[in-house]
């Protein structure tokens, strides 16, 4: 019996090029780091920190990784660097919602969960800060409020593709990751989940996208050496309901 389910957020339950998105983000947080960091070299910064976090080996929170890395060089600086990045969240990080579409069915199958009282968790890679991750998903009208667990830099230690990952999030429900379905567009990162026990299911409604998130996979080295995994499910998000009563 299915009583977790995880989704995935970027092209599984908000559709967007994540490259014209990405782009965008940068040239929005470069005025507000100028004095900091060089506009130039800010993405630079970023993808670097990223990578670390990346190979984050649990003894730290992603954000101490991130910003470890990050203000390498600006330890005096980092206060002030992670207030400015929590307030371009609070206060410009929305100007962005226009380049995302929320997926079709998600506040059907969520009333539906929420109904059966089936657990939610936003399992998206946590790179983000909690206050820009609740953004993300305000633009997919999913709230706080209506999920168990949303995953990010501020209270994970690990990121997909690692099965360290998804057993740390079945730890903080308590919930065996055989009693857990993963949605998802990503057929390393997502479906990898089915190598601890946990069921999956596979989006198909990002295809239509040329250029998803899989460019920066490849410069992140995300996935890289990693089978895919076959789903035990694949379809468009709202084929999702025709599965969920398989769980009943």
């Amino acid at each position: 019996m299915i009583k977790t389910i995880l989704f995935d957020l970027d092209n599984t339950l908000i559709l967007f090029d994540e490259v014209k998105f990405f782009r965008a983000y940068i040239k929005k947080v470069a005025p507000i780091m100028s004095d900091i960091v060089a506009p130039h070299i800010l993405w630079k910064m970023v993808l670097n920190s990223t990578k670390a976090v990346l190979h984050n080996n649990g003894e730290l929170t992603n954000k101490e990784v991130f910003f470890n890395t990050f203000t390498m060089g600006l330890e005096d600086k980092t206060v002030e660097i992670w207030n400015r990045f929590q307030r371009f969240y609070e206060k410009e990080f929305d100007q962005l919602k226009s380049l995302v579409t929320p997926n079709k069915g998600i506040s059907e199958i969520l009333s539906f969960l929420i109904q059966k009282g089936i657990k939610i968790v936003i399992a998206s890679n946590p790179f983000w800060p909690s206050l820009a991750m609740e953004k993300r998903m305000s633009w997919a009208g999913i709230f706080k409020k209506q999920v168990q667990l949303i995953t990010h830099m501020e209270n994970m230690h690990f990121c997909k593709p690692r099965l360290e990952y998804y057993q740390e999030i079945c730890n903080k429900l308590m919930e065996n990751p055989e009693d857990c379905l993963m949605v998802g567009d990503d057929p390393v990162n997502d479906m990898i989940a089915g190598k601890i026990g946990i069921k999956t299911f596979l989006t198909t409604d990002s295809s239509r996208f040329k250029n998803p998130l899989k460019i920066f996979n490849n410069i992140l080295g995300l996935g890289k050496g990693k089978e895919k995994v076959k789903p035990d499910y694949c379809g468009t998000l709202v084929q999702l309901q025709e599965v969920l009563p398989v769980f009943d």
